[in-house]
């Protein structure tokens, strides 16, 4: 019974740390797209590219998560 409670945890513990790497790679695009429409308020599309790469970072997360 530990094996195959050891077996989840395990999986569950790799979930968890891909989970926050994706969570820190989205934080990473999110300071970097925010520092550029900061050097210019006018990058629309920028913001929409952003919106976009955050969109797939979180369908990825949910599916690490499920």
């Amino acid at each position: 019974m530990n094996v195959i409670q050891n077996t989840m945890d395990t999986k569950d513990t790799t979930k968890n740390q891909e989970a926050v790497s994706i969570i820190n790679d989205l934080l990473e695009l999110t300071r970097s797209i925010l520092q550029e429409c900061d050097k210019d308020p006018d990058l629309n599309d920028l913001a929409i590219k952003y919106l976009l790469n955050q969109k797939v970072l979180l369908e990825k997360l949910k599916e690490t998560l499920s």
